[in-house]
């Protein structure tokens, strides 16, 4: 006799199978069947968070550390829609996320049933794929189908490059109390991992291109870390002809590369003819500098290859002439016996331009007023070595890039989209995985904006949470435009007056307040040296001197 469960039994067998063992879940009661196969029957690692943004996003975080699958699970109707911005950002930045949504059966949908949408395929404009399981199981071809799409859900989360899955699984009634044994076992099928390798012609054709150009521009964007890549990169980076530009979410370092992207365009000359590459790589996800984007459009290289293993069309720099569809550790492997290095004046160039900028930005800092700028400062100077780092959108993650941190376990941010909806629950989340001292950079308006992401049964004791408080988003303060609508405050900033004193008391988190360069020296102290719980300093800095500080930061920098 068959029994309609056993789809969600195969899937939550075939998971514990694949290793895929945790599970974030909000409540409903739809979603009963659910937590029965993953919480109840196998011991599933299950964490409840009953917002269901913040579950997603807490998810992120985990898998964004592990680098394995994180599943999330909740009932029907509007629930779904609240894990839509965590699956974006999971598409774009390539976290495996595994999104489960109980639904109501699909007779029902857009018949006046409570708590019933359009479910299925619901996040089809930013999802590796989507699969609804069989509503019923009535014969050997209807398990036979649910086995075969179990399958291919967990193997799309996985190949050829990871990122998000949806499921929809409609149930019937009645969900609590119901016989499912006696299913026989599911099989599982699953892709050979392999590796692509340059053709030899190929190869030979990418060598005799490599060395007619004598200025190579390496661009990294972002990336877990990867300590062979480094390594290989720092070996390329030996190359008189080669520079290698990083940014803090690269985790990428290297004695000669070039990490302050923003700092050096700044104090780049006009006259910036000598920087333009012949040729220009790109590996990693997305780049935060605009600059860059801005100056390689106008000032286009010889050539431009983008080296990504799913990637066909990324031209972010409007110049795209070879798309190399590798890894790019396994592409710089396989280039590296080919090559030879040569004498050049390029990696010098651009060294000597980032000491330059290096002693304006030393020489800036040390006269500037306290400010957003300032501040980041003293927080760069405080933070312990063994931080993994979460920087916040908007401002934070741009600020970061100006400073030299010691050399940080990894740093991590939302740059997939670049929202500011989950940076708490992601770091809260990222926290939790890695067992890692964890500090996030927030600024006020995506600290209260997902300020749920402290709404857990507990607070993981290595996170630690800066809020830069300039009463709305500082950014728009640098920004050419909004000051000249007249809305700058109201409608663009969004300014408030909302403390953190009282979230922080809520949710049982330590709470630190500083408002002067002296107050926030001393809170720093006593902010690293708390280890028994999470804890929060909210740091007050005036938005009209940081919007000017920043500006003429800027201005120093290229004078």
């Amino acid at each position: 006799m068959f029994n309609d469960r056993w789809s969600i039994e195969y899937l939550a067998e075939l998971m514990l199978k694949r290793g895929m063992r945790t599970l974030v879940t909000s409540p409903g009661s739809r979603n009963a069947p659910i937590l029965e196969a993953f919480c109840k029957n196998r011991k599933f690692d299950c964490v409840n968070i009953v917002d269901e943004r913040s579950a997603a996003f807490f998810a992120l975080g985990m898998a964004q550390q592990t680098q394995t699958p994180v599943a999330i699970a909740c009932t029907s109707g509007s629930a779904p829609l609240n894990y839509a911005p965590a699956i974006a950002e999971a598409y774009y930045q390539r976290i495996p996320l595994i999104v489960l949504t109980a639904d109501r059966p699909v007779e029902y949908i857009d018949q006046g049933d409570g708590q019933t949408i359009r479910q299925n395929n619901v996040f089809a404009n930013f999802i590796k794929k989507s699969f609804q399981l069989p509503q019923s199981i009535q014969s050997h071809d209807d398990l036979w189908y649910a086995n075969r799409l179990v399958c291919e859900a967990l193997n799309a989360v996985m190949y050829p490059v990871t990122g998000p899955v949806h499921i929809n699984i409609p149930f019937s009634e009645p969900l609590y109390g119901k016989d499912f044994s006696g299913w026989p076992p599911p099989k599982d099928f699953t892709i050979v991992p392999t590796r692509k390798e340059l053709a030899t012609d190929a190869l030979n054709d990418l060598t005799q291109e490599w060395h007619s150009h004598k200025k190579k521009l390496i661009i990294a964007g972002q990336m877990p870390p990867n300590d062979n890549l480094q390594t290989l990169l720092q070996e390329f980076s030996q190359d008189e002809t080669v520079v290698v530009l990083t940014e803090s979410l690269s985790n990428l370092y290297g004695k000669h590369f070039i990490a302050w992207i923003d700092r050096c365009l700044a104090a780049m000359p006009n006259n910036n003819a000598p920087f333009v590459p012949d040729l220009l790589i790109t590996i990693g996800g997305p780049v935060i500098s605009k600059r860059i984007k801005s100056w390689l459009r106008k000032s286009p290289a010889k050539a431009h290859w983008h080296v990504d293993p799913d990637d066909q069309n990324l031209d972010t720099y409007q110049q795209l002439t070879r798309t190399i569809l590798m890894e790019p550790l396994h592409f710089l492997q396989q280039m590296q016996p080919a090559l030879r290095y040569t004498q050049g004046d390029y990696a010098a160039l651009f060294a000597k331009l980032s000491d330059t900028a290096m002693m304006k930005h030393d020489a800036f800092l040390k006269e500037s007023p306290y400010s957003d700028l300032k501040i980041f400062e003293q927080i760069v100077n405080h933070t312990p070595k063994d931080y993994h780092i979460q920087l916040a959108n908007s401002t934070p993650v741009r600020y970061a890039q100006l400073m030299d941190f010691a050399q940080p376990m990894r740093t991590d941010s939302n740059r997939g989209v670049s929202g500011i909806d989950g940076c708490t629950s992601t770091a809260a989340g990222a926290a939790f995985a890695s067992g890692k001292n964890t500090l996030l950079i927030t600024g006020d308006l995506a600290f209260f904006y997902d300020s749920n992401g402290l709404w857990l049964k507990n607070i993981p004791k290595n996170l630690k949470i800066i809020v830069i408080h300039n009463g709305g988003g500082g950014i728009f303060r640098f920004l050419n435009g909004p000051d000249t609508t007249g809305l700058l405050e109201e409608h663009f900033e969004s300014r408030h007056n909302t403390s953190a004193k009282f979230i922080c008391k809520a949710y049982g988190a330590e709470y630190l307040f500083a408002k002067c360069e002296v107050s926030l020296r001393a809170a720093l102290v006593d902010f690293f040296a708390h280890n028994h719980s999470a804890i929060v300093l909210e740091v007050e800095s005036p938005a009209e001197i940081s919007g000017t500080t920043l500006r003429n930061y800027f201005s120093y920098l290229g004078a």
